[in-house]
């Protein structure tokens, strides 16, 4: 537990959970790399996975880690200009191995002095995410970590069109099983008491990055609706055969 005056969702809370790394090394040289190697990994982390731009670079001495020879950051840019520091990595010297008694045999048999490294994250990249990506709509998710990349919601055909029906659960089913394929996760919202518009804003509230909307009128004519979460926002009309590859192309333009 960490106590703060000012506490802000994600960003700065009393408790948080933390990711957090430290090694050892005979070496001052072996340490740096650590260090830097760690940074690397978390740049990668913020871009690749939630294609989230970042900054890299070296605290000044006074915004170092206290009792740090080096602290390397990762800064992530905001809507709004400001820069989150979303990850870092501290080369440590010996000092922290003095304070511990950690020591090692080198190949003479002596006793050395370590050289340490610490590198970490918390949960405030949950914040960052949220302020990189959202906008006034709601929370806005890239698909590699969106627990639903793509919602189906079908516009049922009318109660007494037994035909049209069929026709739309082959559709339906056929639909889902090639997204499920192409390796997609997929939720049908079927639900016959909520209203379609009631459905849109909830999906895109939650963030999905795809909504996909067909009908009766869209089964007769082999497509569906496409409508991405982020971007601008228009409708797109995709053949039923291509939607799959369609989606997995989309996703990758976003992230």
């Amino acid at each position: 537990m960490r106590w703060e005056m000012r506490t802000r969702p994600f960003l700065r809370t009393s408790e948080f959970l933390w990711q957090e790394g430290h090694t050892a090394h005979a070496t001052a040289e072996g340490a740096l790399d650590d260090s830097r190697a760690m940074l690397e990994q978390y740049a990668s982390l913020c871009e690749e996975l939630l294609a989230m731009p970042v900054v890299k670079g070296v605290k000044s001495p006074s915004e170092r880690f206290a009792g740090a020879e080096e602290t390397f950051t990762i800064e992530a840019l905001m809507q709004n200009g400001w820069a989150l520091q979303s990850g870092t990595s501290h080369f440590l010297g010996q000092s922290f191995g003095k304070a511990f008694d950690v020591t090692f045999q080198d190949k003479e048999g002596k006793q050395q002095e370590v050289w340490g490294t610490s590198w970490g994250v918390s949960t405030r990249l949950l914040g960052a995410l949220i302020m990189t990506h959202s906008d006034d709509a709601g929370l806005v998710l890239p698909p590699r970590v969106a627990p639903v990349q793509a919602v189906v919601v079908p516009i049922p055909p009318k109660k007494n069109d037994e035909e049209g029906k069929a026709a739309m659960e082959k559709s339906l089913d056929d639909l889902v099983a090639s997204l499920k394929a192409e390796g997609l996760r997929v939720k049908v919202d079927d639900r016959d008491y909520v209203r379609n518009g009631a459905k849109y804003f909830e999906w895109e509230r939650k963030g999905v990055p795809l909504r996909i909307e067909i009908g009766p009128r869209d089964v007769k004519n082999g497509v569906c609706i496409f409508k991405y979460r982020a971007g601008s926002g228009d409708k797109e009309t995709i053949q039923l055969g291509d939607a799959a590859s369609a989606a997995s192309a989309g996703f990758d333009g976003m992230q």
